[in-house]
C-alpha cells in the first residue's frame, strides 16, 4: 500500500474492507475508469474512492462530470461533488441540484429504523449550494425550503437563500418557528416511532437554529417577537443564537 497519513491509512483500509465507501461492482467499474483517467491527467495514481473524496484535485472537474452520474450509489456521487465545485465546472449546479432530487426520491434520504443518518450525503450538497450560490436556481432550492427535511438537511443552503431575501422565504421561516409546525409525520418518520438518525426531536431542534440564523435577514417587529419568543427558554445555545441576530438589528 502507498504512504497514506494516520488519516487516509484508515479510510483507505475501511474501503478495502469494505466498511465504507461502500459500492458495488458496477460503480467499482466506473471508479475504476475514472481513476485511470485522472490519473491519466493529472500524472497521479488515485486507486481509492477515500483518496478522491478527501483531496481537491485540481483540472479534473469535466472529467468528474462526464462520469458522476453514471453511479448507482448516492454516496458516490456525493464523495466526488467537490471536484466539480471546486473546478468550477460550467453547469455542475444543475448536475448537482438533479442528483440531490435524485436522491431526495431515493431509499437513502430517509434511514430505515436503527440506521445510520444519511449525513455523509446530505452535508455534502450543502456545501456543495453554500459554495456555488446558485441563484439562476433559486425558485427550485425554495421549493426545496418548503420540505422541513430538505430545510434540516441543507442550512447552510437555507442561510444563503435567506440572505437573497425572497419574501416567500420570510412567510415560511414565520410558519417553521411555530412548536406545532412540523410533525414527525412531515419529515418522513413514523409517529413515536424510535431508533430513527437522527431522531424527531434532534431534526427540530436544528430547524430551529436554522430560522432563528435566518430571521437575521429579516429586521421587523415580527421577527423580533419570534426571537423573544425563542430566547425564552433555558437553552444557553438559543439564547446566543438569538442575541447574535438581535444585535444586527439595529433599528427594532
Amino acid at each position: 500500500m502507498k504512504k497514506y497519513g494516520a488519516v487516509m491509512r484508515d479510510l483507505v483500509e475501511s474501503e478495502i474492507a469494505g466498511k465504507s465507501f461502500i459500492y458495488n461492482e458496477k460503480d467499482k467499474a466506473f471508479l475504476n475508469m475514472l481513476f485511470r483517467d485522472i490519473n491519466r491527467i493529472t500524472g497521479s495514481d488515485f486507486e481509492y474512492l477515500a483518496e478522491l473524496a478527501m483531496t481537491s484535485v485540481e483540472g479534473v472537474g469535466e472529467t468528474v462530470a462526464q462520469y458522476i452520474q453514471q453511479f448507482e450509489s448516492h454516496s458516490v456521487k456525493a464523495y466526488l461533488l467537490h471536484l466539480m465545485v471546486n473546478n468550477k465546472v460550467k453547469g455542475c449546479d444543475r448536475i448537482i441540484l438533479d442528483m440531490y432530487k435524485e436522491f431526495k426520491a431515493s431509499d437513502d434520504y430517509i434511514s430505515a429504523q436503527g440506521k445510520p443518518a444519511p449525513a455523509h450525503i446530505y452535508v455534502r450538497y450543502d456545501n456543495a449550494f453554500k459554495k456555488l450560490k446558485p441563484k439562476r436556481l433559486k425558485k427550485e432550492l425554495l421549493e426545496l425550503a418548503h420540505n422541513p427535511r430538505d430545510f434540516f438537511y441543507l442550512p447552510f443552503t437555507m442561510r444563503m437563500l435567506a440572505s437573497w431575501k425572497p419574501p416567500e422565504l420570510k412567510e415560511l421561516l414565520i410558519h417553521y418557528s411555530y412548536d406545532n409546525s412540523i410533525s414527525e409525520q412531515d419529515v418522513g418518520l413514523e409517529k413515536g416511532a424510535e431508533n430513527f438518525f437522527p431522531p424527531f426531536s434532534f431534526i427540530r431542534r436544528e430547524i430551529n437554529f436554522t430560522v432563528i440564523a435566518c430571521l437575521k435577514y429579516y429586521p421587523s417587529k415580527e421577527a423580533v417577537g419570534i426571537l423573544e419568543c425563542y430566547a425564552d427558554t433555558d437553552n444557553k445555545d438559543v439564547k446566543s443564537a438569538v442575541e447574535k441576530v438581535l444585535k444586527k438589528y439595529d433599528d427594532y
